[in-house]
């Protein structure tokens, strides 16, 4: 992506170009389109540049040439190759003149620097010129005072995933000043610690976590902080996992054992994503009928007949999980019958252990 810009000029004097005809100059910017160049406040910007001239004004071009940056309103040059520490601008300008390289560091700029600059050319008293609009683009360089949030995201064809599957996390920062990068850490609401494939390019740093996706998962936080020269800002996403049923339980309330004419409720619970539909069985293993749904189900009024297995099936579009409870029906002749038994095995239990009788006992109903 560069912009390159050239005037030329028709007529000849003497057979000598002036120093204003034929003269070539490409402004790349990495991956810019525009002439906009952002820093931030206390740090370093870079401009990547070259220019190029007409092969017939080469032996004006010397390694003794001046390279500057002029900024608009000001007559004088912020920046001179030749005394880079003396300008407005320090920094370093990169390679020579020979190499037709104008790629400039400037150093330590904070929010006086704003502004646009334009690049200038001398060599030997005869190569001078102004690189500026309305010819050509000149820079437009913004200063910020803090660093932008990171970017992060998850890829399209990831946006919903089920176990199993690989997922990868992209967070990505600006780079704006290459000699002193940026950091990315990364940092989950999971006990583990997570770390990112990391990539850099001239203007930016990406971080990849990429992981293969469990239940676990589902709703955990990723947080990517980036860190640039002591400034931390950081951006959150929370993960949506789609799995099938997990930890499918039924259970009885108050208790599997219930007292004829007494009612009972069965709750059935599953961990999915999406939410599961219910359905309630038998022993026979078919529907209930009339067919039961959701995640309760009660019997108000019991009799013998509701003895039995019952079955709930967690069901969702990723896949299904049974889980049973039996239950068990008694009268009240049977309710004292168990109360009478208990009783004498209690005293029978207490009369062994006084006597002194090592008798192991199962238990005190």
């Amino acid at each position: 992506n560069s912009t390159v810009i050239q005037l030329r000029c028709k007529y000849m004097v003497k057979y000598k170009f002036t120093s204003e005809q034929l003269v070539l100059l490409t402004l790349k910017y990495f991956e810019q389109i525009s002439s906009k160049v952002e820093a931030l406040n206390g740090s370093c910007v870079f401009i990547p540049c070259t220019f190029d001239i007409n092969q017939q004004l080469e032996n004006y071009l010397t390694d003794s040439a001046k390279r500057m940056w002029f900024k608009d309103g000001r007559s004088t040059a912020v920046f001179d190759s030749s005394r880079p520490n003396n300008g407005l601008l320090k920094g370093e300008i990169f390679g020579t003149a020979t190499e037709k390289n104008c790629t400039t560091r400037f150093d330590n700029v904070d929010q006086s620097h704003d502004g646009s600059y334009y690049f200038r050319l001398e060599a030997n008293g005869v190569l001078k010129y102004n690189y500026k609009e309305p010819t050509y683009s000149q820079v437009q360089i913004t200063v910020l005072g803090s660093p932008p949030k990171p970017t992060l995201s998850i890829f399209p064809d990831q946006q919903e995933t089920t176990e199993g599957s690989s997922v990868s996390l992209r967070c990505s920062t600006k780079i704006f000043c290459p000699s002193r990068p940026p950091s990315l850490t990364w940092s989950s609401s999971l006990i583990e610690s997570v770390t990112g494939q990391q990539y850099q390019s001239q203007t930016e740093l990406i971080s990849d976590l990429n992981f293969t996706v469990s239940h676990r998962h589902h709703r955990v936080t990723f947080n990517c902080t980036a860190t640039h020269q002591l400034q931390q800002p950081s951006t959150t996403l929370n993960y949506i996992n789609l799995y099938a049923p997990k930890n499918t339980s039924l259970s009885a309330f108050p208790s599997s054992s219930v007292m004829e004419g007494n009612p009972v409720t069965l709750i059935c619970s599953s961990d999915a994503n999406p939410a599961v539909n219910y359905t309630w069985y038998r022993d026979t293993e078919r529907p209930l009928n009339p067919v039961q749904t959701g995640s309760n189900l009660t019997i108000k009024n019991t009799d013998p007949t509701h003895s039995g297995r019952y079955y709930c099936t967690a069901e969702n579009k990723h896949g299904t999980q049974n889980s049973s409870v039996l239950l068990d029906m008694f009268n009240m002749s049977t309710w004292y019958s168990l109360r009478i038994l208990g009783h004498l095995l209690s005293v029978w239990h207490e009369y062994l252990l006084s006597s002194g009788h090592l008798v192991q006992v199962l238990g005190n109903l």
